[in-house]
């Protein structure tokens, strides 16, 4: 009787465990730490887009959280922070060469999981759209954190990638900068695939 009971209180002891982590304030409790933490390897560079990004440290993740939880929270919490920054052809945030601050699509979407998870992935989209995590099947729920990639209006080939949220919502970089909108329209209708880089 007792080996049967003890799967099941197991799973209550884990629930309990989980169910006490504030992932609200443990996702974002060391931004200020790696805000003082220099953005880029080195400050030269040789192309328009600046200097590339430095290699983040992997976050400690609570005990007493869900790790892929956790994790999945953490890039929504850092995807918006930059809610407000312009889109600019830059590889890191705070790269301005006189146009401005900002990012693009896809180096938004790598700077948000270096910062984020200390992982870096390729910021070219053609290359992330290929390489970064794996690739979901149609049938597979999306969740948050998922790389979402998006066609031209003709299908001919990915031109754009968002950050998933959740069945309504994406955040991306676009014309208009970081921000959350409606995952509808060109977002849904030229939707190509998935990738997940959080498992």
């Amino acid at each position: 009787m007792i080996k049967k009971l003890l799967p099941f209180c197991l799973l209550i002891s884990v629930f309990n465990t989980y169910a006490e982590c504030n992932y609200q304030a443990s996702v974002t409790s060391d931004f200020a730490w790696r805000d003082s933490l220099s953005e880029y390897k080195s400050p030269n560079y040789r192309d328009s887009w600046g200097p590339k990004p430095a290699s983040y440290p992997a976050p400690q993740i609570p005990a007493d959280c869900d790790p892929v939880k956790w994790q999945q929270q953490r890039i929504v919490a850092v995807a918006e922070k930059y809610i407000g920054l312009p889109y600019k052809h830059h590889h890191i945030p705070e790269f301005d060469n006189g146009s401005g601050a900002g990012l693009d699509c896809s180096n938004f979407t790598s700077w948000v999981y270096n910062y984020g998870l200390g992982i870096k992935i390729n910021s070219d989209i053609s290359k992330q759209a290929d390489t970064a995590g794996r690739i979901l099947s149609p049938n597979e729920p999306l969740q948050p954190g998922d790389l979402l990639f998006i066609r031209t209006i003709d299908d001919s080939r990915i031109s754009h990638v968002v950050i998933y949220i959740d069945p309504n919502h994406i955040i991306d970089d676009h014309g208009s900068g970081v921000k959350i909108r409606e995952f509808k329209g060109w977002y849904k209708n030229h939707f190509a695939y998935a990738r997940r880089i959080i498992n």
